[in-house]
């Protein structure tokens, strides 16, 4: 039996760290790698600090923004939804 060798994607949250907004990469035992938007440096953050404000995954709000811009943009969206229409 061959086995495969397990490489881990990053899990990547949209965050709020502070007073900054950026993202935060799960580090393993050690906390979140917080990286100010449009910097390249990394401040590693607790798990349990207070200030670190996670939001959602980055990849899977990378998709839905796309999956929105593909069906008319913004507009579109906010004007199409059928939730609560009879």
């Amino acid at each position: 039996m061959a086995t495969v060798p397990r490489t881990p994607t990053p899990v990547q949250h949209y965050a709020y760290y502070g007073d900054v907004y950026g993202t935060a990469t799960l580090v393993n035992g050690s906390g979140y790698l917080f990286r100010a938007e449009g910097e390249r440096r990394a401040t590693l953050v607790s798990y349990k600090d207070v200030d670190l404000l996670l939001y959602g995954l980055a990849d899977v709000a990378d998709m839905q923004h796309d999956v929105d811009m593909a069906v008319g943009g913004y507009h579109a969206v906010a004007c199409g939804r059928e939730e609560g229409r009879q």
